[in-house]
């Protein structure tokens, strides 16, 4: 069972990184680095937080800097060192990378998508609702983050550093992440609003 997964995986993953073209080297290129990422969540951060609740801004920030720091390390800790997964540059030859290289010896579970997701999510679940009423278009910043996750996801594969599964696997304790402190950042304001 196990085998028949990971060879579906690599199938996967040939599929995703042979399909390329030229335009869509650079957006996946620009999806993976980090200078991208930081403009997205400083844009999502002001555009949501300074116009929903200005007033609870270092909430969103500690929520922001939480997921963070718990889905990069958890990757890391929790999954990358004790999986012990190689990359697909490192088994696979012939691995197509764009401006890139193959980086470090394991890719299970992929830090950017746990990343990527813990943040949408957070934001997503927080503004949801745009804050004081069921507005859709509130609705419209809280889904681009979650596409912009799955595109940056999704570049991973395509700049052959992760198998289809690292990045499910990223995305799912991301998302877990996301909620948790989701959870935390609401019980902390409602104490905070009774004293």
């Amino acid at each position: 069972m196990l085998e028949a997964l990971k060879n579906i995986d690599t199938q996967w993953f040939l599929w995703v990184n042979s399909h390329h073209s030229t335009a869509l080297d650079w957006v996946m290129w620009v999806l993976s680095q980090h200078w991208s990422w930081a403009i997205v969540i400083v844009l999502a951060f002001v555009m949501l937080t300074m116009k929903h609740e200005p007033r609870r801004w270092w909430i969103v920030l500690a929520g922001i800097v939480l997921c963070f720091l718990l889905a990069d390390q958890g990757s890391v800790h929790l999954f990358k060192d004790t999986v012990c997964r190689l990359r697909p540059c490192h088994v696979i030859e012939n691995v197509r990378m764009f401006r890139t290289h193959c980086g470090g010896q394991y890719g299970f579970v992929s830090s950017h998508a746990a990343n990527a997701f813990a943040i949408a999510t957070f934001l997503f679940l927080r503004y949801r609702r745009g804050k004081g009423g069921n507005n859709r278009r509130a609705m419209i910043g809280p889904i681009l983050l979650l596409l912009w996750a799955c595109a940056t996801s999704y570049s991973r594969a395509y700049l052959g550093k992760h198998y289809p599964g690292d990045l499910i696997c990223g995305a799912l304790f991301g998302v877990l992440i996301g909620v948790l402190i989701w959870l935390v950042t609401n019980m902390t304001e409602k104490k905070v609003a009774q004293k």
